[in-house]
């Protein structure tokens, strides 16, 4: 396109990307953006507003500000008041912005009679809006194509039909935002309703099916493809669908261990060909212990576990974009009400899997407080993606080289007993949490099954994986180079380490571990992967040449200060997995708790009483074994 073809640029405006729960507005979001952004299929996924500027080749210099799912403009949750707060309050999140110059609502095609409804409330509220009609692919499958331009007609509002997952429609989208900034006129003032009386919600509907029967052009095939019906019966089966739920998960947490091994193996190989080049170029000097042993030990020791975090990435996100998820939620809906919560809990406890912040942020989508609070406290207990690192080591140790389908079977259990322990957690928290429990019951509308688009799938766990390294990396990196110079001054043989380390040791004992594992232990609250780091910087000096080969050899040899006794054994490892499991919140963890929580009374709480909590379990584990002479 010439220079003088190329579109006008609207510049310095605001747009609001609004939507129900699965209206595939964040997927909007990326594509206007160019953000990457992962798009979960399950209601409320969004729980925090996010901004971005349009992207350059759409001939729009906008801010975009794409907001929680909202089911209506009288919020029940969380994060439902989040969004509306948006609605209001546009001019405090973009500086230089006047308010809402457009609203975008996201209209699912395929179920438009629902959808209808938020935009004749957005309506009533004083919006300009466009409607970004989404999902039409899966409305023309279905034989109930929606009309945009007969629509448009019936809304008085643009109509753009556009494909989130393909991008298919998104330039008519923009022309349309563009042409309706382009006619200068000042962002509208929204109102919202303090009450919508049920009487009006009724009209509310019928108008919304009214209106989406007039622009469907019915066409022959059924409202439910029989094959996704099919497929439905299977999944949400009471027995046949908990068994493929729980194999699925088995799968998942096996995959982290036994799929990632040849790809450790490779990263494992460079660390050590790093550890070597050192050892024969550097010279014998303060400088290049501290580059050996701290930086390439340290870290090298932590990143050579990113294929895990990958691979667990790469498998969530397939089950998010199929549209399985939803289906989880459904499924565990019962046993989780014998916690005293409900489905909504689901998808925060799974994202405790990879990262306990951003679950306790997805935990907003619930509305009753008891709940929310019961989730807040799970979430820690559940084994995140910075214990892989942790678990990996562990389990080298631990498991044969030539047996990974052991490791495979014992990653599974930790993860499944983590899920025991958390639900232990549940259950007294219930008891200490003098709150009545909600009584909204659990409600969800089940998104259509879907192909994983590959682009989408690795596109996001290269993101989430790349994240989690920047995140992590410069925390592992200083407290790598911070624990090199206490294990090293004033001397090696008298360290500030050993110093402070020996004052913990009568705590220690208990557990069966000597002081440089203690203060690896401390130094992974703030981080939990740096306990990994911290072993490597400790042992480094021993011999080990490799980033874990080097440590796990390091950790056979390790003994009691004047003895032969061993510090590792199958009873310490065991204790080490359980006070990590229950114990170990980092630092930001407990930050975000507060602030989720809305008190520091209960994050203080949950980490004392966690930690207390790993510490007495460890202590039992290690003693009991012992007892039956499992060393």
């Amino acid at each position: 396109m010439s220079p003088a073809e190329a579109p006008i640029t609207v510049q310095n405006r605001t747009i609001l990307l609004v939507g129900q729960p699965n209206a595939g507005k964040t997927s909007l979001y990326n594509l206007l953006t160019g953000s990457r952004f992962k798009t979960v299929n399950y209601p409320g996924a969004t729980v925090e507003y996010s901004v971005g500027t349009a992207r350059k080749d759409l001939g729009l210099d906008v801010s975009i500000i794409d907001t929680p799912g909202i089911i209506s403009l009288v919020p029940r949750s969380q994060d439902e008041r989040v969004a509306l707060s948006t609605l209001t309050e546009t001019a405090r999140i973009v500086e230089g912005s006047q308010g809402a110059d457009l609203v975008v609502v996201a209209v699912d095609a395929s179920q438009p009679q629902r959808h209808l409804v938020l935009v004749r409330q957005l309506q009533r509220a004083g919006a300009r809006l466009v409607v970004a009609l989404t999902m039409p692919d899966l409305a023309e499958k279905l034989g109930k194509p929606i009309d945009p331009g007969a629509l448009s007609n019936y809304l008085n509002c643009p109509v753009v039909a556009v494909q989130g997952r393909t991008g298919l429609g998104l330039d008519a989208l923009a022309q349309t935002i563009r042409e309706d900034l382009l006619l200068g006129i000042a962002p509208a003032t929204i109102e919202l309703p303090e009450h919508v009386s049920q009487e009006q919600i009724g009209a509310d509907f019928a108008w919304a099916e009214k209106i989406a029967t007039a622009a469907t052009r019915l066409q022959a095939g059924s409202a439910r493809s029989p094959w996704s019906a099919g497929i439905d019966r299977v999944i949400l089966h009471p027995m046949a669908g908990l068994l493929i739920f729980a194999a699925l998960m088995t799968a998942l947490f096996w995959s982290v261990f036994a799929a990632a091994a040849p790809f450790m193996d490779a990263v494992d190989g460079f660390f050590k060909a790093a550890s070597t080049w050192c050892g024969a170029h550097l010279p014998d000097v303060w400088w290049a212990h501290l580059l050996a042993d701290g930086v390439v030990a340290g870290g090298g020791s932590v990143l050579v576990f990113v294929p895990q975090i990958a691979i667990l990435f790469l498998a969530m996100g397939l089950l998010e974009d199929s549209g399985y998820l939803a289906r989880g939620a459904v499924l565990v809906d019962r046993p989780l009400s014998w916690l005293g919560l409900n489905g909504k809990s689901f998808v925060p406890m799974l994202s405790g899997y990879a990262c306990a912040i951003p679950a306790a942020m997805a935990a907003r989508t619930i509305p009753g407080r008891r709940e929310r609070l019961l989730t807040l406290l799970m979430i820690p207990v559940m084994s995140c993606s910075a214990r892989l690192p942790v678990w990996g080591l562990l389990l080298s140790f631990l498991v044969p080289a030539n047996k990974s389908w052991i490791g495979g079977l014992a990653m599974t259990a930790i993860y499944l007993g983590s899920l025991v322990l958390a639900s232990l957690v549940a259950v007294i928290g219930g008891k200490i949490l003098r709150i009545e429990p909600s009584t909204s019951g659990f409600q969800i509308e089940l998104p259509a099954w879907r192909l994983p688009v590959p682009r989408v799938i690795l596109s996001s766990t290269w993101q989430r994986t790349k994240a989690y390294v920047t995140r992590a990396g410069g925390t592992i990196l200083a407290i790598s180079i911070l624990f090199w110079f206490l294990m090293n001054m004033p001397s090696a043989d008298h360290s500030f380490a050993e110093t402070l380390g020996r004052l913990l040791s009568p705590l220690l004992a208990p557990m069966g571990l000597d002081w440089r594992v203690g203060m690896a232990l401390i130094a992974a609250f703030a981080a939990r992967e740096v306990f990994v780091a911290s072993l490597a910087v400790v042992y480094a000096v021993q011999g080990g040449d490799e980033a874990v080969g080097g440590i796990v050899e390091a950790m056979r040899h390790a003994t009691f200060d004047g003895t032969t006794t061993p510090v590792f054994t199958v009873a310490t490892c065991v204790g080490i997995i359980l006070f990590f499991i229950v114990s170990l919140q980092c630092l930001t963890t407990v930050a975000v708790m507060r602030r989720e929580a809305g008190s520091w009374k209960f994050a203080a709480g949950q980490l004392a009483g966690l930690t207390t909590a790993g510490y007495v379990l460890a202590v039992i584990a290690v003693q009991t074994l012992r007892f039956f002479g499992i060393q």
